[in-house]
């Protein structure tokens, strides 16, 4: 079970791309957060490699600070974290062939038709941060990166990709800047 999730939760975060990354976003509006300048990490759920650990906030960091965040952690503003699902999808086709019958001057004909159902499986995973306000400790935004998982990627790639889901994830963060 356990050798299970690690496998899980590491593929959920070499997350391969076969169809790209869908993103969503979402925070309070009630929050101005051009009052924030400095931010934290903060223990993340789950079981995750060090190796995808770091490569997760490696792009965070690199994110937050092009935005013009300074980590620090003595009394910072805000507090990332993050946390990675997996799910298996499957989807169904079905191809229908057939041959109509009908009436003609010989009569009543006959039909004849056959389908066939195929299913495709695969495991898609996300990644999910959340940055909150130290000072009320409530959830002021939220994003999700989802992809087709493919674990034949090489190192560099599974950075790229994080990098790219992060990136596209916080393309509007902070919100109104």
């Amino acid at each position: 079970m356990k050798s299970r999730m690690l496998m899980g939760i590491s593929a959920a975060l070499l997350v391969g791309a076969c169809s790209g990354i869908s993103t969503s976003t979402d925070y309070d509006p009630q929050v101005d957060f051009s009052g924030f300048s400095t931010y934290d990490w903060i223990d993340s759920q789950g079981e995750v490699n060090n190796i995808t650990s770091s490569r997760i906030r490696q792009s965070v960091d690199a994110a937050m600070v092009a935005k013009g965040f300074t980590q620090s952690s003595s009394n910072p503003d805000i507090a990332v974290s993050y946390q990675i699902t997996t799910a298996e999808r499957r989807s169904f086709n079905t191809v229908n062939a057939g041959w109509g019958g009908g009436y003609s001057r010989g009569g009543w004909g006959m039909g004849m038709g056959t389908s066939t159902t195929t299913e495709q499986v695969w495991n898609e995973g996300s990644l999910i941060l959340g940055i909150f306000d130290t000072g009320t400790k409530n959830l002021v935004w939220t994003g999700t990166a989802t992809t087709d998982i493919d674990q034949s990627r090489s190192p560099q790639e599974r950075q790229e990709l994080i990098d790219s889901a992060v990136n596209k994830m916080m393309g509007d963060f902070p919100p109104g800047s």
